[in-house]
């Protein structure tokens, strides 16, 4: 397991609460940087797992999680995963759990998710293989303000499909004044790294919008984009 920190140079002794933490196991990344991208663009550079992920500051991991996705990647092959889409609240406690349908690549190629008709694809609880990870521009990633996750997820798009699993991975830490309440800038930048959309992607973003709303029929739907847990097999699949 390889955890990286990576703090712009701070002084809220970040690196001392990180070593009391982690000691020996954190490398951490100490150095004034030009954005939280560019932050990400430096630890994903280093990274060397089988499969990456990272956590914005405040954001959190599943106790469950690493073990639910090695056992997903190991029983279905999947390269590419996200959970439950999960909230929580400034103490931590969970406000809110929604049941994603499924991601279609062309769509997530097109920005479609994170619109206003479609939600986000869950950062906090997205993992991927280090096959995708080798499709980055880092340089890219590094010069993005807002939306460098959705420049992820369409370099990611161009080579695999995004499996959901029923499960807790993360989770986004809600709280007052984040970035991620800049939302016309963040689309304005999504748009920017995002193909044109034509005529069938738009009719395909408002077919979805109808199931994403309709619990029973999203689960219907869902096909095998989704992985659950099978008790009768004792396995994902």
């Amino acid at each position: 397991m390889q955890y990286l920190v990576c703090d712009g140079g701070s002084t809220d002794r970040t690196v001392e609460v990180v070593q009391d933490a982690c000691g020996e196991r954190a490398e951490v990344l100490s150095a004034p940087d030009r954005g939280m991208y560019d932050a990400l663009a430096k630890g994903l550079g280093r990274a060397r797992g089988d499969m990456v992920a990272y956590l914005n500051a405040g954001d959190l991991l599943a106790p469950s999680a690493f073990d639910v996705v090695a056992d997903v990647v190991e029983q279905t092959g999947a390269e590419w995963l996200t959970g439950l889409n999960v909230i929580y609240n400034r103490k931590g406690q969970v406000i809110q759990v929604e049941v994603p349908y499924r991601y279609r690549r062309r769509l997530i190629r097109c920005g479609m998710y994170a619109h206003r008709l479609l939600p986000f694809i869950q950062q906090e609880s997205t993992f991927w293989s280090r096959r995708l990870l080798e499709l980055i521009d880092l340089d890219k990633l590094s010069s993005c303000k807002l939306a460098g996750d959705h420049y992820l997820w369409t370099r990611f798009a161009q080579a695999a499909d995004l499996t959901v699993v029923h499960s807790h991975l993360g989770g986004f830490s809600q709280e007052p004044g984040q970035k991620s309440e800049a939302l016309d800038a963040y689309r304005r930048e999504q748009r920017e790294l995002s193909e044109r959309a034509g005529p069938t992607d738009l009719l395909l973003t408002l077919a979805d919008a109808v199931l994403w709303r309709v619990p029973g029929l999203r689960y219907r739907f869902s096909g095998s984009g989704v992985v659950r847990w099978s008790p009768s097999e004792d396995r994902w699949r």
